[in-house]
């Protein structure tokens, strides 16, 4: 009999492990690394690790193609200049911004107002992927956008050679 237990509890406790990472997975709780995949004009591409927020939508399976543009305001913390071609709904723009002075959902958030449909943030002076969270359930509920943040060099590429500014 206590052979049984004891396999029960174990039991118990296997299930339980399950149950909780299979929540934790749903709920998209877990970060999930993913990579950027960018192209420039003349077919030129490359690859860039990134770590999605914990926050707003995810990426589609099949991705999110958009033109790269640079945060005016680089640091996303007061409302930001909106993408060109406004106007134009057949054009996809992604926002580009650099870490510090204020918390990321305020970043994405401002990204989101100013009419961008996805957000990469960056570090500075590292290439430490971080994982971007929120404590303000007010914020998190207004934000829809997905967002990603990838580490400095990774940003250093993009801006040189795969923003729209560049062409």
């Amino acid at each position: 009999m206590l052979l049984s237990i004891g396999m029960l509890m174990l039991s118990a406790t296997q299930i339980y492990t399950i149950l909780t990472v299979q929540l934790f997975a749903f709920l998209n709780l877990l970060p999930v690394e993913a990579d950027i995949l960018a192209y420039n004009f003349e077919n030129v591409s490359q690859t860039f690790d990134d770590l999605p927020a914990r926050f707003g939508y995810r990426l589609p399976a099949e991705g999110l193609k958009g033109f790269l543009i640079n945060s005016k305001p680089e640091n996303a913390c007061e409302p930001i200049v909106p993408p060109p071609l406004k106007d134009n709904s057949s054009g996809t723009f992604i926002v580009l911004i650099r870490r510090l002075d204020c918390n990321f959902d305020i970043k994405v958030l401002n990204a989101q107002r100013a009419g961008y449909k996805a957000a990469i943030v960056h570090n500075v002076d590292s290439d430490e992927l971080i994982s971007m969270g929120s404590n303000d359930i007010g914020v998190l509920k207004k934000i829809d956008i997905p967002s990603v943040f990838i580490g400095e060099s990774s940003a250093n590429s993009l801006k040189d050679e795969f923003t729209y500014e560049r062409g």
